[in-house]
């Protein structure tokens, strides 16, 4: 049978997280949970579900991430049928992470109960929840643009605008929008009303000041308005393919080809319009709810 060895891989797993681009930080972190926790071969499933049972439910779910990485970096280096079976035995093995932990994705009644409730929320909360859900950006994306928000263009059905942001590995390129948000932004910037203009050198957004507002007022947070948008753009309803969706949330690895980007750009201004009018439909909900 086969037998799998942490330490006798280890090197081989880096070469493949440098290789993947991971986040310096994340490939870090599974390095760590596996020189911590697999320091016995790998036999069978029942290995795995040892490794498994005393931990927290916070330290599964980060060796969840890391050991799944490793069989898959495994795999693609031993291309076997008989050991991607036994692979996938071992896979089966891992227990699921439980609830509570990162994996939520937040129900469409949710955003549709926060999106009644933000109707009466100051103008600058609710252009930040509006753009997050817009988007599906990360809140440091979201602030950036909102304290200078760039020029936008106008396409079919909805507003495309340069983030140029880059963090680590990964890049936003831009940032897309529905009609409604843009209105609401152009609201918030309007140069030719004296209070905004006061209210926007009182209190630029920081990104502090945006995720507590959603935590105080109990408001889907910033990171799960990122998952709902990913998982409802790549949903059997939306059907937005994977990759184009990475594109839009700015999810694109800093190594992408020019003529791959040109591709996905094109390729993200034909599909976005199905996601915006999905959003619009929430609104709309939430304004008769109201």
């Amino acid at each position: 049978g086969f037998v799998l060895s942490w330490p006798e891989t280890r090197q081989m797993f880096l070469q493949y997280l440098e290789f993947k681009r991971y986040e310096p930080a994340n490939a870090r972190n599974m390095l760590n949970y596996l020189d911590r926790f697999v320091k016995q071969p790998i036999k069978a499933p029942m290995d795995v579900m040892r490794l498994f049972s005393p931990l927290t439910a916070g330290q599964r779910h980060h060796l969840n991430r890391a050991m799944r990485a490793w069989f898959k970096c495994l795999e693609i280096n031993r291309p076997n049928g008989h050991f991607k079976e036994f692979l996938d035995g071992l896979r089966k093995a891992i227990p699921k992470d439980e609830t509570g932990i990162d994996i939520k994705v937040p129900e469409e009644e949710q955003i549709i109960l926060d999106l009644k409730r933000l109707a009466s929320d100051p103008l600058k909360y609710r252009v930040a929840y509006n753009l997050l859900l817009d988007s599906g950006l990360r809140l440091v994306e979201v602030v950036k643009l909102l304290n200078d928000f760039p020029k936008a263009e106008h396409l079919e059905g909805f507003y495309r605008c340069p983030v140029g942001l880059f963090r680590g590995s990964k890049q936003a390129y831009y940032c897309y929008l529905t009609e409604y948000t843009f209105q609401q932004i152009k609201r918030l910037k309007d140069e030719d009303d004296p209070a905004s203009i006061q209210r926007r050198l009182k209190d630029g957004f920081t990104k502090d000041s945006v995720d507590m507002w959603h935590k105080k007022h109990n408001y889907t947070r910033p990171k799960y308005l990122r998952k709902f948008a990913n998982d409802m753009m790549t949903s059997e309803r939306l059907n937005i393919p994977e990759s184009v969706a990475d594109f839009i949330q700015g999810r694109v690895p800093k190594s992408i080809g020019a003529k791959h980007y040109m591709q996905l750009k094109r390729k993200a201004d034909q599909y976005y319009p199905r996601y915006a009018k999905y959003v619009t439909r929430l609104r709309r909900k939430a304004e008769k709810l109201a």
